[in-house]
């Protein structure tokens, strides 16, 4: 098997049609189809399952396709280390971003990037699952919160701060909670996997088990849940800013979670070997958060100087001056 090959490979999994595939790499797709053959009789085993109406991966596939992007990426990257002598950013990015947070934050600020650095490529990846950036060939992954220990490097992009929030038609419905305790008494929206909420700080830290009424691995799932009064959500201050601002969503139990380290963060590798292009996107994005931020300070002042009902729109406008 060559490179050309696993290229192929990779790129029939993310697409999915050989045809598409074809036009990228400029081959026929019976060429695509010739190459995927001879890579399955090479590892003996089924790559893709076919029809005359989809392709999909097979799990030996899905297991093959992460050593293929690993090698991938790491073949980019020892290109990219011979350009790098000259300092300049070029080659792909692969980057991990929740979905909100992506599409409300990180989205927007790809297009700057692109158009001041013309020889990188970006491709962003938006999932609420946390990638594994050794195992998955990311080169950043962009997160909010508070951060897990781990041996990876962390650029703190801005502050931000854990909070639960509820619709005012919950709250009248169901009351507000007034302890972290009472929390089991109410209907909650959990994200992932997570089946109690933690409070407080070190010696005084408390986890508080909750009743869920709605499971989701998408935070805007859970928003939009949120919202139309289905429970209690725990969040980043920063994803619901425009409905707090609204007053679509109202914070209960201020003050009660440690957001000491909370923030949202650029994870990365190592720092000691970090790319040209990598770097330039850690500054962009640095840049970027700090300009919405002062865009939203500009904004809130210039509300709270006019009338008292009127209310900023930007992003930004809800968040403390932390």
């Amino acid at each position: 098997m060559d490179i050309q090959d696993l290229l192929i490979f990779s790129r029939v999994s993310a697409l999915q049609n050989l045809s598409a595939v074809g036009t990228e790499l400029g081959l026929t797709p019976g060429t695509i189809s010739k190459r995927i053959q001879a890579l399955e009789e090479a590892l003996a085993v089924r790559l893709f399952e076919r029809t005359t109406r989809s392709i999909r991966i097979t799990e030996e596939g899905s297991r093959f396709l992460g050593y293929v992007e690993r090698i991938l990426s790491e073949l980019d990257q020892a290109r990219s280390s011979m350009a790098a002598s000259s300092n300049k950013p070029v080659g792909k990015i692969k980057v991990s971003a929740p979905q909100l947070l992506g599409r409300l934050f990180v989205a927007p600020a790809i297009p700057s990037f692109l158009d001041t650095y013309v020889e990188i490529e970006v491709q962003l990846d938006m999932t609420d699952r946390h990638v594994n950036l050794h195992e998955e060939g990311y080169d950043i992954a962009i997160r909010s919160g508070a951060l897990d220990d781990s041996t990876l490097i962390a650029k703190r992009l801005t502050t931000d701060k854990l909070i639960i929030a509820a619709s005012p038609s919950y709250l009248a419905s169901n009351g507000t909670p007034t302890t972290p305790e009472s929390i089991s008494e109410h209907r909650c929206l959990a994200l992932g996997d997570a089946w109690s909420w933690s409070f407080g700080s070190g010696a005084s830290e408390m986890a508080v088990r909750i009743t869920t009424r709605l499971r989701s691995d998408s935070s805007e799932v859970l928003r939009i849940a949120a919202v139309a009064g289905l429970g209690l959500i725990r969040t980043t201050e920063l994803i619901i800013a425009d409905e707090l601002a609204s007053g679509q969503l109202v914070q209960v139990l201020p003050d009660t979670i440690d957001n000491s380290s909370t923030g949202i963060y650029a994870l990365y590798v190592s720092g000691r070997h970090i790319l040209p292009r990598q770097r330039v996107f850690l500054d962009h994005m640095a840049e970027w958060f700090r300009s919405q931020r002062r865009m939203a300070e500009t904004s809130t002042s210039s509300s709270s100087s006019s009338s008292p009902s009127s209310t900023s729109t930007s992003p930004l406008s809800a968040r403390s001056a932390s």
